[in-house]
């Protein structure tokens, strides 16, 4: 599953150390060093964080603060190379949902970080969510176009299989019984037995991924089904 984050600071070396900490095999960290940089990106992207310098919103009254959190419901993180009560307060008044001023370690950055997108993750609705959900270098979904590549080829989906797999990709190592996920991809279309059509997209779905060596889609036994998680797909 791959986040972006953006980190907005004007001191390239400053911005380049918080993106080393922060960037993982899930997780893009994209720089912008100006306010125009910023704001470029931040409309051509959706994120699941914005790490602000506090000195460089400040250096605009906050707007761009403000702006970003009047556009897009998302957290924003503000660090300051100080601890100025008055700047914090401020930075509040703008928007910013957390503040980290030094002295603080890159282990107290990176868990604050964490700990915003989790929380960004799971206010929002699964349909609401644009981030690419990547599973190493074979699976990659994107959201936006609905398209899903395998093994650098792009799988043909219906529109239910599709949803399906988004959905258990989504939630990896979470059990969902057939009625579970009825509810979240049929909504309220009615069928006659809810078990047998989940059954049938789900076998459907399994066979067009058949082309990759792995099970990304497992049986759990009297419950349903689950995708299968990190630690099983580098099995």
């Amino acid at each position: 599953m791959t986040k972006s984050i953006l980190i907005v600071n004007h001191n390239i070396d400053e911005a380049k150390n918080i993106r080393d900490s922060l960037a993982s095999p899930t997780t893009k960290a994209v720089c912008a060093h100006t306010i125009e940089e910023a704001l470029e990106a931040f409309k051509c992207n959706n994120f699941c964080l914005v790490v602000l310098d506090s000195a460089l919103s400040a250096s605009d009254d906050h707007n761009i603060l403000k702006a970003m959190r009047a556009a897009k419901t998302m957290p924003i993180l503000v660090l300051s190379s100080h601890a100025d009560h008055t700047e914090r307060i401020h930075a509040f008044k703008a928007g910013a949902h957390a503040y980290m001023g030094k002295p603080y370690t890159d282990e107290e950055c990176l868990a604050q970080a964490h700990t915003l997108m989790q929380f960004y993750i799971d206010m929002n609705p699964q349909s609401e969510i644009c981030y690419t959900l990547a599973f190493g270098k074979d699976l990659i979904i994107e959201p936006e176009t609905r398209q899903v590549m395998l093994q650098g080829s792009e799988l043909r989906l219906t529109r239910k299989e599709y949803d399906l797999l988004f959905w258990l990709a989504s939630n990896p190592g979470k059990v969902y019984s057939c009625g579970q996920l009825y509810d979240h991809v049929w909504d309220d279309q009615a069928a006659y037995n809810v078990d047998e059509v989940v059954k049938y997209h789900i076998k459907s779905l399994r066979k067009k991924l058949t082309v990759s060596n792995a099970e990304y889609i497992k049986n759990v036994w009297g419950i349903g089904y689950r995708f299968a998680n990190a630690t099983e797909l580098r099995g």
